[in-house]
């Protein structure tokens, strides 16, 4: 082991990255726009379709329908498509008036040598090895930590106060050995991505056809 990293392993508090972020509204509507998308990518979706279903239902039964079934059928569909519409802004609005969540909070993150600490109400504790991330998500403007199985950290690469945004990818990675995985939020870089991934599928399939040959 060289001398700079024995220095660096005998000082694990050493920081290497510092990220102050605050839980405001922008922050929250952040995260749960992020959770839907990867953890509930289609129940938006759904429930929109549903909705309009529900309320084409009495147009198609062509009076088969008694009035109070076509009269829940309208009233449900609507309320689906609202929901499915404006899932984010009702989500940030619950998050905002529970009790538990202090709205405005400044978080920072102090990245060590070793692990991950996090600084809130001027008290600061750790978060864990750089070993419990277990995935690392990006998109045009944040980084997404996901470690100890639970704990969902937002990065904005506006609010490094040390180190490099641009290379905390390869810092993080490597650190951690976790899964990297890029989710574009821009409509171009979607398509893109979509693009991206047909490819590769395509890719897979004709590789494991010439296997079988």
């Amino acid at each position: 082991m060289e001398l700079k990293e024995q220095i660096e392993m005998s000082d694990p508090r050493k920081n290497k990255y510092v990220v102050r972020t605050r839980r405001d509204t922008s922050m929250i509507k952040t995260y749960i726009q992020f959770v839907n998308k990867v953890k509930h990518p289609r129940v938006s979706m759904n429930m929109f379709v549903t909705g309009v279903l529900l309320a084409i239902l009495p147009i198609i039964a062509k009076g088969a329908i008694a009035l109070p079934g076509e009269i829940i059928a309208y009233s449900v569909g609507a309320l689906l498509m609202i929901m499915a519409l404006f899932r984010s802004n009702i989500s940030v609005w619950m998050t905002k008036n529970d009790p538990k969540v202090k709205v405005d909070e400044e978080i920072v993150y102090f990245f060590g040598n070793t692990g991950v600490r996090v600084e809130k109400d001027g008290e600061v504790e750790n978060m864990g090895y750089y070993k419990t991330i277990y995935r690392v998500w990006e998109d045009e403007k944040n980084y997404y930590i996901g470690m100890n199985e639970e704990d969902l950290l937002i990065l904005p690469m506006n609010n490094f106060e040390m180190g490099d945004a641009k290379e905390f990818r390869n810092f993080i990675l490597e650190k951690s050995g976790a899964d990297y995985r890029w989710k574009p939020s821009t409509p171009i870089n979607i398509f893109k991505e979509t693009l991206r991934q047909i490819q590769a599928h395509i890719t897979d399939m004709r590789m494991q056809q010439e296997k079988k040959k």
